[in-house]
C-alpha cells in the first residue's frame, strides 16, 4: 500500500490526483491552503485518507514548520508537488518581491519538504518524487515571473535527480501544457472571460480543445511505478503538441 503525499491537494492537478489515488485506496496525505478547498477536499476523501488532510499556508514559515512536524510521523512511497501557481503577477518588469514570492510558491516549499523527509530518511525504497512544472518553463510562453520559476524547477528536478538516483530515489518532471480543472487557472479564464478562453483554444492548440487534468493520469501511473524509473531527471512534456519543445 502506498504512501502518497500531494501539495496543492485541492485544486488543478492536485485535486485530481487526491481524488484519483484516493479511488485506489492508496494513503493519502494532502494539503491546501484554502479553508473552504481543504473542507470539500475531506468530503471526498475516505475515512481513512479525511485524518491526513490538512489546511496549512505553507508560505508562511510558522505554517511551514507545523507542516514538517506532521511530516516527520510519516513514510512516503510518492510526492507529487502539485503546488504553484503565477498568482496574477503579470508585469514584465516584475518586482523582486514578487519574484522571490512566485519562486518560493513554485520552487522553494517542494525543496524544503524534499529536504525535510529524505534528510530525516523519512520514505520508503524507491521513493518517486514528481514535480508538475509548466511549459512555459521551456518556451516562456507565460508571465516573465511564471515562467521563470517553472523553468527554475525543471532544472532543480534534472540537477536533484543525480544526486538522489544513488538512494533509489527517483526524480521527475512534468510539463503539462494546457489543461482545465476544478478551479485551476484555465477553469477561472473560463468564468471571467470566456471570449479569451475561445481564443486561446483555436489559436494555441492543435487538437481545438484543451485537456482535463484527467487526461495526465496515465502519465503520472507510470511514473510512480517501477517501470518509470527509467525517466528519472526527464522533464516530460504533456501537451497533445500545444508547444515546440522536442523534449520527451
Amino acid at each position: 500500500m502506498k504512501n502518497i503525499l500531494i501539495t496543492g491537494a485541492t485544486s488543478g492537478m492536485g485535486l485530481c490526483l487526491a481524488k484519483y489515488m484516493n479511488q485506489i485506496n492508496y494513503n493519502l496525505f494532502t494539503v491546501g491552503k484554502d479553508v473552504k478547498k481543504v473542507i470539500n477536499l475531506k468530503k471526498i476523501l475516505s475515512t481513512k485518507n479525511k485524518k491526513n488532510c490538512y489546511q496549512f499556508n505553507l508560505n508562511d514559515k510558522k505554517n511551514f514548520k507545523k507542516f514538517c512536524q506532521k511530516l516527520s510521523k510519516k513514510n512516503f512511497d510518492v510526492i507529487f508537488h502539485c503546488m504553484g501557481g503565477g498568482f496574477g503577477k503579470y508585469e514584465t518588469l516584475i518586482k523582486q518581491k514578487d519574484l522571490e514570492e512566485l519562486f518560493n510558491v513554485n520552487v522553494g516549499i517542494a525543496v524544503e519538504i524534499n529536504r525535510e523527509i529524505i534528510d530525516k530518511n523519512n520514505y520508503n525504497r524507491n521513493l518517486k518524487i514528481i514535480h508538475v512544472s509548466s511549459v512555459a518553463g521551456i518556451e516562456s510562453t507565460a508571465s516573465v515571473g511564471y515562467s521563470m520559476v517553472k523553468a527554475a524547477l525543471i532544472t532543480y528536478a534534472k540537477t536533484l535527480s543525480k544526486g538522489l538516483i544513488k538512494k533509489n530515489i527517483y526524480v521527475h518532471c512534468v510539463l503539462p501544457g494546457a489543461f482545465e480543472y476544478e478551479n485551476n487557472a484555465f477553469a477561472r479564464l473560463k468564468l471571467k472571460n470566456k471570449k479569451v478562453y475561445k481564443k486561446f483554444i483555436k489559436e494555441k492548440l492543435p487538437l481545438q480543445k484543451i485537456a482535463s487534468a484527467e487526461n495526465f493520469l496515465g502519465l503520472f501511473k507510470l511514473l510512480i511505478s517501477n517501470e518509470g524509473n527509467i525517466l528519472s531527471g526527464s522533464s516530460v512534456t504533456a501537451d497533445y503538441s500545444e508547444s515546440n519543445s522536442f523534449r520527451i
